[in-house]
């Protein structure tokens, strides 16, 4: 890994940077990654599909609650866990193939950065984690951002 993505981490001799820079590009390769997967093994006509009548059915939930009918309430509830478990195991197939490599990268990362290592510090605090980031704080952080932006570009449905 280090050979293929080593430089990554060396780009500008700073320390600091160096592993913002590095980690801020792996997360967008592993999100790319794995949007692509999902492009190559998802039916995104159907997904969209699943995902237009999913909504239908949230709808018709709250119409019936409002209406106090609690038997169709139940009943679009049974429709809509169907519709959610289609979709849930539609989006297993790319795992399978992202898993491994992704196991492969974080190895590395863990091996590359010490885990202790303070990455960047946010001028704000988030729950449980603080304002202190480490490499996988850094790197999640930075998925969040890159993986909807991916999958707005590609015009991917997925999960």
């Amino acid at each position: 890994m280090d050979a293929a993505f080593g430089f990554l981490f060396r780009l500008t001799g700073d320390e600091w940077m160096d592993p913002i820079i590095g980690i801020s590009f792996m997360s967008a390769l592993v999100s790319l990654m794995i949007t692509l997967m999902t492009a190559r093994f998802i039916d995104q006509k159907k997904m969209k599909a699943l995902k237009e009548k999913s909504k239908l059915y949230q709808e018709k939930m709250k119409e019936a609650q409002k209406k106090g009918n609690m038997k169709n309430v139940k009943k679009y509830q049974q429709e809509f866990s169907k519709l959610t478990m289609e979709m849930m195991s539609s989006s297993m197939r790319p795992m399978l193939f992202t898993f491994p490599p992704i196991i492969l990268i974080f190895s590395w990362l863990r091996y590359l950065i010490p885990h202790d290592q303070v990455i960047i510090v946010l001028p704000f605090s988030l729950p449980y984690w603080g304002n202190d980031l480490g490499w996988l704080g850094w790197y999640i952080l930075m998925s969040f951002s890159t993986s909807p932006l991916f999958k707005k570009i590609l015009n991917i449905e997925g999960p």
